[in-house]
């Protein structure tokens, strides 16, 4: 029997994890490339005779109506653009609630992590979110146990992907775990990926330090992202990744020049800049959300690393003066 899966697709859902995942099954599930249903099966399920409109304009009718989730072996939830107001019909609310409630494992795309939190499905879970999205996600959902130094994660019944390539290597453990190792591998050859990646492959680190290369100081950039506002500490960072803190710094050193926490701060400003740039938020408010006691402190140390006050970055009409008053 084939392995059959259920595709619920949010409003403005993400069009590139949903064909890589679906593609990975396709040609590891039959020999060659002759697409047949052999290993695996998939439906779209929705509202009949309705499109589904992809976040790039691209729109997808569904395969079949919704009927009951039991026949599946596993539901997957294809996130999209986070500021649509209803992701869900509320006949796929249902659907969905009822695969839960039934027991069918549970897989969430990209920000399809997003859905399944918003209903209490992933509370008590371990969750992969993507770096860009992890703390808006952590700051909704505490209750979720999320992180983004693994492309996916796979917790009892509940999967999640951070989106991306990511679904694909997501594809490749249900492959592997159904019908082999060997199949995921062809799969991926097909799709001239360089392989299926495993939970244990770290998320791609941001531009910030693109000289990171060990799987360690990737982690650890990771975890210093995933968490700004309550720093860790070396030694902490270190324990996460099951090193000692003198093997932590030495790598940093040898692969981006300055110490751990000299790149955790490098990154707190980072992120401080962003929000300058792109949000509303009072400085003070933006200084305790990066990890900073006050806002005098923030302001110094921004200062000292950017050459400029933050109340300058935001108004640079004003002058030097006012900024310092400011």
């Amino acid at each position: 029997m084939a392995k059959k899966f259920a595709f619920l697709l949010v409003r403005d859902f993400t069009l590139s994890p949903l064909s890589l995942f679906i593609d990975t099954l396709r040609l590891a599930g039959d020999e060659g490339d002759r697409s047949r249903r052999i290993e695996f099966d998939w439906e779209v399920v929705g509202e009949r005779g309705l499109p589904i409109r992809a976040s790039c304009g691209v729109e997808l009718l569904p395969t079949r109506a919704m009927g009951n989730p039991e026949d599946f072996d596993n539901v997957v939830v294809v996130g999209g653009l986070l500021d649509t107001n209803r992701a869900l019909s509320s006949e796929k609310e249902a659907f969905l609630l009822r695969a839960a409630e039934k027991g069918v494992p549970l897989t969430a795309l990209c920000t399809g992590s997003f859905v399944l939190a918003r209903y209490g499905l992933l509370d008590g879970y371990s969750a992969a979110v993507s770096w860009f999205h992890i703390k808006d996600f952590r700051a909704e959902f505490p209750e979720v146990n999320a992180h983004a130094d693994s492309l996916y994660c796979v917790d009892r019944g509940r999967a999640t992907c951070a989106g991306g390539t990511g679904a694909a290597d997501l594809a490749g453990y249900f492959v592997s775990q159904f019908i082999g190792q060997k199949a995921a591998e062809k799969a991926a050859k097909i799709l001239v990926l360089d392989r299926i990646r495993s939970s244990r492959d770290v998320q791609p680190v941001g531009d910030l330090f693109p000289a990171a290369a060990s799987r360690a100081v990737k982690r650890a950039l990771l975890l210093m992202e995933s968490n700004p506002q309550e720093t860790l500490s070396v030694a902490e960072i270190a324990a996460k990744l099951n090193c000692s803190r003198r093997q932590l710094e030495r790598l940093f050193g040898a692969e981006l020049g300055i110490g751990p926490m000299a790149a955790y701060l490098a990154l707190r400003v980072h992120y401080a800049k962003s929000l300058l740039e792109g949000s509303d938020l009072a400085i003070g408010e933006i200084a305790y959300r990066c990890g900073f006691p006050n806002a005098g402190h923030f302001s110094r140390v921004f200062r000292q690393q950017t050459g400029i006050t933050p109340t300058n970055l935001r108004h640079p009409e004003r002058t030097p003066g006012t900024a310092a008053k400011a």
